[in-house]
């Protein structure tokens, strides 16, 4: 008789037992590996999720020796299991915490479908929302039906990754969070909008982030870029900011409030560069929009997000109905 599924609301800890076994896997890979990755419903912050930790081993070469030096420490390889390329293994001890792990070839499209699909997951609170309540769902309805759990799991990760294709995102800083969200809220082809806290020292809370915390107010943008080119939000962007202005918008001063670009696509640089390069003429001063990517972006407090829908004569220091004016 199958084991009863599982469902467990999310665990912060999920990240920490992923370092854990992170850095027993470099220990012994030493130069054996391209990346390790940490995929799977426990790698989404958010999401619930069945509480084993999945991992992907990228590789390029040496696979044999990969397989030689896991047996040789805690691990049984069992084979492919059912899908091609995708070699796997059992820890045998309780040492670390319980997990999954494979080890797939950089060019394995498996591995591909799992980075692709858990950075939709990251990127759309939208999807996550989905998919966490098919799974309590359908585990609320049979817990041992494991085929149809598979099987419409299967259809809506298919679905999610086709949409996706189009998706991407960005975040933005450009003073007081509440206005930049409003703005860009209407903007056609953006399909989701997120404030939150970005550039700082780890998980923060608006009252931290005004007393010094050195985060910026961001808004995290999910857009389809079939509606919206990168160029036009950007155009956005700057019609609403004074770009040359070092923690200041409006009559907002503070670190809090300078602006910034982040977690474009490391592709996207030099267009973005290039961009600034041509809009720099417009200015007397130089441009001091701050850039980085692939930075962690926390999410603030409920009551900020989408707060002029909440607070209709709400503060805000951008001309919301400027958006016209952008061709």
């Amino acid at each position: 008789m199958s084991r009863p599924l599982r469902f467990h609301e999310y665990n912060p800890n999920w990240v920490n037992d992923f370092s854990q076994i992170k850095v027993y896997l470099e220990s012994k890979l030493v130069n054996l590996y391209t990346e390790i990755h940490h995929v799977g419903s426990t790698s989404v912050k958010g999401l619930g999720a069945k509480p084993i930790i999945d991992i992907d081993i990228e590789y390029e070469d040496n696979i044999d020796l990969i397989i030689k030096v896991l047996t040789n420490n805690g691990y049984e390889y069992q084979g492919f299991k059912g899908i091609e390329g995708r070699h796997t293994f059992r820890y045998k001890s309780d040492d670390l915490p319980l997990h999954h792990l494979y080890a797939m070839h950089k060019d394995n499209e498996e591995l591909e479908r799992h980075l692709r699909f858990r950075d939709a997951l990251r990127m759309s609170n939208k999807y996550k929302k989905m998919y966490h309540e098919l799974k309590d769902s359908l585990i609320k309805k049979n817990r041992l039906d494991r085929v149809l759990y598979t099987d419409s799991k299967t259809e809506l990760v298919n679905k999610i990754l086709e949409v996706s294709k189009i998706m991407k995102q960005i975040v933005f800083a450009g003073g007081c969070f509440w206005g930049v969200e409003a703005y860009f809220k209407m903007i056609e082809g953006v399909t989701e909008t997120e404030v939150g806290y970005i550039n700082g020292l780890g998980e923060t809370t608006y009252k931290d982030v005004c007393e010094g915390s050195g985060h910026a107010e961001a808004v995290h943008i999910v857009y389809d870029e079939e509606q919206v080119s990168l160029k036009k939000l950007l155009d956005h962007l700057f019609n609403i900011i004074d770009p040359t202005s070092i923690n200041k918008q409006g009559p907002d001063i503070g670190v809090q409030y300078r602006t910034g670009i982040y977690n474009y696509q490391e592709t996207d640089l030099n267009f973005i560069n290039n961009y600034f390069s041509v809009r720099q003429k417009e200015y007397k001063r130089p441009i001091a929009i701050e850039l980085a990517t692939n930075l962690q972006f926390y999410p603030a407090e409920e009551n900020h997000q989408d707060y002029l829908d909440k607070n209709k004569n709400g503060y805000c220091h951008v001309d919301l109905g400027s958006h016209k004016n952008v061709e």
